[in-house]
């Protein structure tokens, strides 16, 4: 089975929203784990994926470009993302596990946590608040500018710079397209999130080998050699 991993970095204050609040504290929470690591869901991530992949098909078609290039990048895009109502035999090839925070630092976490279980002296909502603050809006009344009576709104969002990691599982190796169309996937994956369309949640974000070396330039080069005339 061949392994590649998704890195990103938040450049701005997010929320991986998990749909529900805590009553008298925020009213949208953030997904975090046992020991308080916030991560994003990995049928989340691949469906952010597969809007950009679908967004990327669409461009090359609205450019004309030559029927050839576009079935090898659909056939591509089945072999990666699969299709609804597929069969074994054209079942997506790509599985995308949640993106955490990376591996050491989490072993770090839940370590400390064990060794400070009894004692009160480092407890998972301790690890939760070093890595986000909670964030108030309201609406304003378009005729008076004024706020809105009860339209006051707490979230809970993971501070920028807190870097992620998901695990990239081929069932088949990769052949043809799929990687450099992978490439240009996670190079067009900008924002994720709650609010990521209306300019929250913007991210950077790479393809590396199973070693943790970037290829995603290497990739995408072979993308654009494809689409340019």
């Amino acid at each position: 089975m061949k392994t590649f991993w998704l890195k990103f970095t938040i450049k701005s204050d997010s929320t991986f929203g998990r749909g529900d609040g805590l009553a008298g504290l925020v009213d949208v929470e953030v997904m975090h784990d046992k020991y308080g690591l916030p991560f994003l869901n990995g049928r989340t991530l691949k469906g952010l994926l597969e809007e950009e992949c679908a967004n990327i098909l669409f461009s090359l078609k609205e450019q004309n470009h030559e029927m050839k290039f576009q079935e090898e990048f659909h056939e591509s895009s089945k072999h990666l993302f699969g299709r609804p109502g597929s069969s074994d035999s054209d079942k997506a090839i790509l599985h995308i596990s949640n993106a955490t925070l990376p591996v050491d630092l989490r072993k770090s976490v839940a370590y400390e946590l064990e060794k400070s279980r009894g004692s009160m002296k480092l407890s998972r909502e301790d690890i939760l608040n070093s890595l986000t603050s909670i964030r108030r809006q309201t609406s304003i009344d378009e005729k008076s500018r004024a706020p809105e009576k009860g339209s006051l709104r707490s979230m809970r969002v993971v501070l920028r710079e807190t870097s992620f990691e998901a695990k990239l599982s081929f069932t088949k190796d990769p052949s043809g397209l799929d990687l450099p169309l992978l490439a240009a996937c996670i190079k067009a994956f900008r924002r994720a999130g709650t609010g990521r369309n209306r300019g929250r949640g913007k991210l950077v974000a790479v393809l590396c080998d199973e070693n943790g070396i970037n290829v995603t330039e290497n990739n995408f080069t072979v993308f654009c050699e494809k689409v340019m005339p």
